[in-house]
């Protein structure tokens, strides 16, 4: 009797994990977990499993991790935005020598619901041996599963969503580092009420991933939004609803990289881009020339509008830009390049580099010119140090000529257009290098007027180095520039 009992606990045992197993195995793809790992809530009867690629082409290496679902609209979708992720990871290395070096693309995928609505947030990383510190970075996509289409916050919030999120967002620089964020503030631009600055959420565990830009940490970030004060601002269609998320993290299976594999990710079409350039730009060495200097940037509204300005009056500019803002703006940095610019190093994170190692300073600079590389296929040749800050331990770590100024327009005190105005009309002269930051309002509102103007008083607006050629000064390693006047 004891040996029949065993027998029957024995076999019972044997279909409960044939069963387990057969549940768990989605798309053939094996979760380590039970059917837990499926909950999209009852409304999306959306199920997926996660599967794993690892891919390897020339020296650029691919870890993918990403949701396989029963839908093959949502497949369709998000497999297109993969591909052209990891394809825009490839094209940024044309034109460079890789063959010395393995470039690392890292994707994992974290998922949440809200109804019909599927939110999907990437966590991507970028590293190789010669980065000091791996490039990570998030991109989150949206998807209304009653039309699939993609959707953006404004598609579900109210109009009034943002004050909400600013509101949000005050709160933690007041809380974090006890700063009261006013239209005066440094970074204001970066989070006040605007769609672009809001439009990267994901939600989890019934709150609302917000993400913004800290200017302290020199990274993005991201706020928790309770549901309670969400709530109210959602449309009518989707104010009863049930968030779950899952993390990729429960899956063990991985496909290995197959030929036709690396073909659906490489093959995908290039992009366009806006290549815009000055038409038949010439200069006069015996007219008057200034260079106009922007730090900080890019910022994608205000830069955009003043490069805007810039070509409407065949004119350009030199661009000092900051290493955080590079994988969210590449395509400016390529329309500066195609209109004339010149783009300078402005370091990765805009530290001062007197309180620097040489190691740390070379580190700073090394990853703006590889990324400026990627993106244009060239470095840049100048520095403009954070705060105008050198000492000879700088010079000695970085050789490259200094670009200083002469006229400060304050525009990151003022931030008034009227102001900037009139540091610059009446008190400009020949070979003067102006300083001003793209990215604030006022600044680009400024340029309106300051350009157009001075073009028709005769000044040329030409880059550092031209200006600096022109006026017959050669650029050294370790020499600071404020204009381009010999005395």
């Amino acid at each position: 009797m004891k040996k029949k009992r065993y027998l029957f606990l024995f076999i019972t045992i044997v279909l409960i994990f044939t069963i387990a197993f057969q549940v768990t195995s989605i798309g053939g793809v094996t979760n380590k977990g039970s059917d837990k790992n499926i909950n999209f809530n009852t409304i999306t009867q959306q199920e997926y499993s996660i599967k794993k690629i690892e891919k390897y082409e020339k020296n650029l290496v691919y870890n993918i991790s990403y949701p396989i679902f029963s839908n093959q609209n949502l497949n369709k979708i998000v497999e297109n935005y993969i591909k052209n992720l990891a394809l825009d990871f490839r094209n940024s290395f044309d034109g460079v020598d890789i063959n010395n070096q393995k470039f690392v693309f890292n994707l994992s995928t974290e998922i949440g619901s809200l109804n019909q609505i599927i939110f999907l947030k990437f966590d991507i990383e970028k590293n190789c041996k010669e980065y000091p510190n791996p490039i990570k970075y998030t991109k989150t996509l949206i998807i209304d599963t009653k039309d699939y289409n993609q959707m953006l916050p404004q598609d579900f919030f109210n109009k009034n969503y943002r004050d909400l999120f600013y509101q949000e967002a005050k709160k933690y620089f007041l809380n974090t580092y006890g700063l009261v964020i006013t239209k005066e503030s440094e970074n204001y631009n970066d989070i006040k009420s605007t769609e672009e600055n809001y439009s990267k959420v994901f939600f989890k565990d019934n709150n609302m991933q917000v993400y913004i830009y800290d200017y302290k940490k020199q990274n993005e970030i991201y706020i928790n939004v309770d549901k309670s004060l969400f709530r109210p601002y959602l449309k009518k269609e989707y104010l009863e609803y049930n968030i779950t998320t899952e993390t990729s993290i429960t899956t063990e299976a991985t496909t290995q990289a197959t030929s036709s594999e690396t073909t659906t990710i490489t093959t995908t079409q290039k992009q366009t881009t806006q290549t815009t350039t000055i038409s038949s730009r010439k200069i006069d060495k015996n007219k008057p020339m200034i260079a106009l200097t922007f730090d900080d940037g890019p910022n994608g509204k205000n830069t955009s509008k003043i490069l805007d300005i810039l070509q409407k009056n065949n004119s350009v500019a030199t661009f000092f830009v900051v290493g955080r803002r590079l994988e969210v703006d590449k395509e400016i940095i390529k329309r500066m390049n195609n209109m004339g610019c010149q783009i300078g190093n402005h370091t990765a994170n805009h530290k001062d580099l007197t309180k620097l190692s040489p190691k740390e300073i070379n580190s700073e600079l090394w990853l703006v010119n590889k990324k400026i590389k990627e993106i244009i296929g060239k470095q840049p040749t100048v520095v403009r140090a954070p705060y105008g800050a050198i000492n000879n331990t700088v010079k000695t770590a970085a050789p490259y000529p200094f670009i200083m100024w002469n006229i400060d327009t304050r525009d990151w005190k003022t931030r008034n257009a009227k102001a900037i105005e009139k540091e610059v009309i009446g008190k400009v002269k020949d070979g003067d290098i102006i300083l001003m930051h793209d990215l604030y309002d006022s600044t680009a509102a400024a340029c309106e007027i300051i350009i157009p103007a001075l073009v028709k008083q005769g000044f040329q607006f030409v880059t550092v180095e031209e200006l600096l050629k022109y006026k017959g000064i050669e650029m050294k390693p370790g020499v600071k520039y404020f204009n381009g006047r010999k005395s």
